[in-house]
């Protein structure tokens, strides 16, 4: 009895997902399919997706693509993490001498031998994947079958990235699956749903641009692109606020601020920066430090800038909603070298604080100097 299984947290589940497992079962032709959502993969953080959730998603995506397709709360059932090996040893028991067949990716099959316990794997299963283009083939030392053609280099940590950033859902996620991303308002459609409420309407397409941006220069970078695209898109959620709001806001949660009493009495609305980041991590539950740290940052900047809060600094003045000129110098600069594109960010926004007669807070200024040293 052949019995393809197709296992992964599916979060969501996406085109790439029902192109591949359309391909094996054409040419595998199994018995019985098992599609096996991860309750906790044990590579990931548990997704905070309800299990079921992503269940729903999975039944109305693969719908109509095979006979006998099972849908396997295998893992909902045991709790905790569950391993491949767990799974494979699982389907043994369930069918008598089945001819095991495990769908994966490519960038799987070149990970299957650091598994846990591979050889019930490789001794049990024969491994199908399917190939990205300009993979570079080096055969993996046990049974595997590569699927005809190529697949697109597409993952659903792509697809929430997409979502965050533009409150839309791209249409590498099947048709069947939007509605139930919209109406449980999954992958960032909840902070989409406060930014309309609580924003301009240009500051929210600004925060919508500076996410896009930033989720660029993360590919460049090679910062992780949800945690580029969730301080892009939070980096101006106090921005609806007031001068004095900001600063009742700041009093009443202890927001500690540096030159707090000079930022209210000259430029309070500095201080929407570090409300940004109280809300995002308050009542949007970041935990992420890098994240959080380069949403206080972006406004001023820090002497110890990580590479995320460089992008979120340089992304926030260059978006392409900003229409002067040296927005496009500076973002054609960042996508060569994100250093250089920060010290002329740092110039360009001193050279207009001057201009505009405002107050030149301490911060911005050490950051010029610090930028400088290491220009020289």
């Amino acid at each position: 009895m052949k019995v393809l299984v197709f296992g992964g947290s599916f979060d969501p589940v996406h085109q790439g997902h029902v192109s591949l497992f359309k391909k094996a079962v054409k040419m595998i032709r199994p018995d019985v399919s098992h599609i096996v959502p991860a309750y906790h993969s044990p590579f990931k953080a548990k997704s905070p997706t309800p299990f079921n959730l992503r269940m729903q998603m999975l039944k109305k995506a693969f719908a109509g693509c095979a006979k006998n397709i099972i849908f396997d709360d295998y893992e909902l059932k045991r709790g905790g993490k569950t391993y491949t090996c767990q799974l494979i040893e699982y389907l043994k028991k369930r069918y008598k001498n089945p001819e095991l067949f495990l769908l994966v990716g490519t960038d799987c099959l070149n990970d299957v031998h650091n598994w846990k316990n591979p050889h019930i794997i490789f001794n049990n299963a024969t491994v199908i994947a399917g190939k990205r283009k300009g993979y570079n083939e080096n055969p993996a030392q046990f049974k595997h079958i590569f699927l005809p053609g190529f697949f697109p280099k597409l993952s659903s940590s792509r697809v929430r990235a997409h979502i965050l950033a533009c409150g839309e859902i791209p249409p590498t996620v099947p048709a069947a699956v939007h509605p139930l991303i919209e109406k449980h308002r999954l992958y960032g459609l909840k902070i989409h749903d406060w930014l309309k409420e609580h924003l301009k309407t240009n500051r929210y397409i600004h925060s919508k641009s500076v996410a896009e941006l930033a989720a660029v220069l993360s590919d460049i970078y090679n910062v992780n692109v949800e945690s580029a695209v969730k301080a892009g898109i939070l980096h101006d959620a106090g921005k609806g606020m007031s001068g004095q709001e900001l600063i009742r806001f700041c009093q009443q949660h202890r927001i500690k601020t540096p030159f707090f009493e000079d930022i209210c009495k000259l430029e309070p609305s500095l201080l929407h920066s570090y409300v940004s980041k109280w809300l995002a991590r308050h009542l949007f539950g970041v935990k992420d430090k890098d994240v959080l740290n380069a949403v206080a940052e972006h406004t001023l900047g820090s002497l110890k800038m990580s590479t995320l809060s460089k992008i979120l600094f340089v992304a926030d003045i260059s978006s392409k909603d900003r229409k002067y000129k040296d927005a496009f110098v500076i973002r054609n600069m960042a996508l060569q070298d994100l250093d250089s594109a920060l010290l002329y960010a740092a110039n360009r926004k001193l050279l207009f604080t001057i201009d505009s007669q405002k107050w030149l807070c301490p911060l911005g200024i050490d950051l010029w100097n610090h930028l400088i040293k290491q220009e020289k």
